[in-house]
């Protein structure tokens, strides 16, 4: 079967087979936008319905349109968004978001020329409809993001796509290799791909992304980091209500799943016998576990107050064991104040978290076993010597003894990361010139 055949036979299964799918995986998803929002919020921007206000703002089109998916992904775009802004102050640009706390980040950082949107589910006709009123010059997907029909749609109007920020995981690469007349036609839609490190670059092209149009432009995660370093005295500065003594020890555990705050809460209990002055920071990955951690807090036997309550604390009153951050967007500023750092989702979850705004801020970082979507990063941290990572959580009550009894080694670690960190700055500006070529080329052929 010739390639010309194939790739009409694929849209049109896809096409068949992908609301089928969508359907008998409506519940989970309903059930998880539930738990952050309402389930039925933005659904008709989501099936490309707009209002009045969109259709208004949108006017005759955007320069640019931005496809991300939740809070990593959106900040990557808006990375590259405040290089661009930097030549191109007045440059048009859709930003669609597919998460409820996603939607929220794009929202505080969007500025007067940027228009957030949901974004449109790959349905054919959802697509066609957002295509038809955005009509962009160029299309960009964040990191992981292939969705076929975007890319269909992009190719029958002639917009140039480009995959920002590119990684794979490696089930994702089992796939794309164990089946590659299905996904390489698919894969061969983009215009560029500028991926994060030279050893991407093969695992990419193998999967079946077009090796002539893979380019090596840097980990925009580090620009990400690297935004508000230095700011934390102005946005921490109800750190004094915590009443905690200058000379505290801080185990600051960020981004935690389920499980791991009872292995903090553990670990905390056994080194604070060793060390008295030591005090824990929970920061859960999804605040709305904060009553249940809250709970477990107390039944540990150890005082809790939330971010939101310290403000009511009576200044004689007593000071808490645990801080639990019960907030969006303060947990980056809170690296500064940590003495060690544990990042979640590493220990007894899987996938890890990213952890350079604790390199950033030039912190000694503890992570577990599982980082798995940060296997690249721990790699390049672990050859400097930069990063601890604990097989089990034996291991790591022992790395956590250590780092807590000895200052020069936590300020070896640290400044170590921090050194990984700032060599690594630069790929959204690099990114950025891209970007705007890709748009003056665009621009250039119409007009032509």
């Amino acid at each position: 079967m010739s390639s010309l055949v194939k790739v009409p036979l694929l849209r049109w299964c896809y096409r068949l087979l992908f609301p089928v799918v969508a359907g008998l995986a409506s519940p989970y998803y309903l059930l998880r936008l539930s738990k952050r929002g309402s389930p039925r919020e933005g659904l008709t921007e989501r099936m490309a319905f707009y209002p009045p206000s969109i259709r208004d703002r949108v006017g005759g089109g955007v320069d640019l349109w931005i496809h991300a998916v939740s809070v990593g992904e959106v900040l990557v775009a808006l990375a590259l968004l405040r290089e661009l802004r930097r030549t191109a102050p007045l440059l048009r640009v859709a930003l669609s978001v597919t998460t409820i706390t996603g939607r929220r980040v794009a929202l505080g950082a969007a500025d007067a020329q940027t228009i957030v949107l949901w974004s449109p589910i790959d349905f054919p006709g959802v697509v066609k409809r957002a295509f038809d009123l955005l009509r962009p010059r160029a299309l960009i997907l964040v990191e992981t993001e292939v969705w076929p029909n975007y890319l269909w749609e992009a190719k029958r109007r002639r917009v140039p796509v480009l995959l920002l920020n590119a990684r794979l995981s490696s089930r994702t690469e089992r796939w794309y290799r164990r089946f590659p007349e299905v996904f390489r036609p698919i894969l061969q839609g983009f215009s560029l791909v500028l991926a994060q490190a030279s050893e991407d670059v093969d695992r990419l092209a193998g999967a079946g992304f077009p090796p002539e149009r893979i380019f090596v432009m840097g980990n925009l995660k580090y620009d990400v980091a690297n935004v508000g370093s230095g700011q934390a005295e102005p946005r921490c500065s109800w750190w004094e209500e915590c009443g905690w003594p200058p000379d505290a020890l801080v185990l600051l555990a960020g981004s935690t799943h389920p499980g791991e705050e009872e292995v903090m809460l553990e670990l905390y209990q056994g080194s604070r016998l060793r060390h008295p002055n030591l005090r824990l920071i929970l920061a859960p990955r999804h605040v709305e576990r904060t009553p249940e951690i809250r709970e477990l807090c107390r039944k540990a036997g150890l005082s809790v107050a939330l971010r939101t309550e310290l403000g009511q604390i009576p200044a004689s009153g007593s000071r808490p064991d645990v801080l639990l951050l019960n907030t969006t967007g303060e947990l980056r500023f809170l690296y500064e104040k940590a003495t060690v750092v544990f990042i979640g989702k590493s220990l007894c979850a899987h996938g890890g978290q990213n952890f350079l705004e604790a390199a950033c801020a030039g912190k000694p970082i503890l992570v577990g076993p599982h980082m798995e979507n940060f296997a690249m990063l721990v790699r390049e941290f672990r050859k400097e010597r930069a990063l601890l990572q604990a097989a089990d959580q034996t291991e790591l009550l022992s790395l956590l003894e250590e780092l807590l009894s000895s200052e020069a080694m936590r300020l070896e670690f640290g400044k170590r990361a921090h050194g990984v960190f700032g060599r690594n700055v630069g790929a959204a500006a690099r990114a950025a010139d891209v970007v705007a070529g890709l748009l003056r080329t665009q621009r250039e052929a119409r007009a032509g």
